[in-house]
């Protein structure tokens, strides 16, 4: 893998966190999900980074990153993106009660 000099922050964080996620680091792979969330501040990656840090097992990380993607998606006026969003959410949040993050 070889970085071009285009690359910009965003496709890097991408490309750290799938080679994290392959290697089974979830949580390394979630902050960089979460750190490129943060450059983009689109509902998209929250959404990825929320999935991430499911997958990792930290679910009050995970619900807030859904939760923020789902504002996002709310507020851009995608209402089934954030329907999808909120049933996640709502699955999650049911299977995550008594569970320490």
């Amino acid at each position: 893998m070889s970085m071009c000099a285009n690359d910009d922050a965003a496709s890097i964080l991408s490309r750290r966190a799938l080679r994290l996620a392959k290697q089974g680091d979830l949580r390394k792979a979630a902050l960089a999900l979460r750190e490129r969330a943060a450059i983009l501040d689109d509902a998209a990656s929250w959404v990825m980074a929320g999935a991430m840090w499911q997958r990792a097992r930290r679910y009050a990380d995970a619900l807030a990153a859904l939760r923020h993607g789902m504002w996002l998606h709310q507020k851009a006026g995608a209402t089934a993106r954030a329907r999808t969003v909120a049933r996640i959410i709502a699955q999650m949040d049911g299977s995550a009660r008594g569970v320490a993050s």
